[in-house]
């Protein structure tokens, strides 16, 4: 989709995007460029390829932040994003779950670790 003059106000740019979600805008080109998360729309014509998203692009690019703080990798996040299902994402959740949950456990392993006691 193009945006011109008489959409635009339905549409925010990447600077107004950026500032509503807590995403940079180099992370947001990142993502479009790797097939991740496209805007909504393009400017129009060949001079302005500005981009430019929706409210309702929200939820997905908060998903999308979740899932990498959690360590889930950027192709599986692509993968998902395709061909999204509440299924998919709840099967990918529940996995990621475990891993975290896990990784807690090592940590708190680690912490529990008391220092030895010095020689006398």
């Amino acid at each position: 989709m193009n945006v011109d003059n008489t959409n635009k106000k339905d549409f925010m740019n990447i600077t107004e995007f950026s500032k509503l979600i807590g995403i940079p805008a180099s992370k947001l080109r990142y993502y479009d460029k790797m097939g991740i998360f496209a805007p909504a729309a393009y400017g129009e014509g060949r001079a302005n390829r500005y981009r430019y998203y929706s409210h309702t692009q929200a939820t997905t690019i908060k998903m999308i932040r979740m899932l990498t703080e959690i360590g889930v990798s950027l192709d599986t996040i692509r993968e998902l994003v395709r061909d999204r299902t509440p299924e998919k994402l709840m099967k990918l959740l529940a996995k990621n779950k475990r891993i975290v949950a896990n990784e807690i456990s090592y940590l708190q392993e680690i912490f529990s670790v008391k220092a030895p006691m010095p020689f006398r």
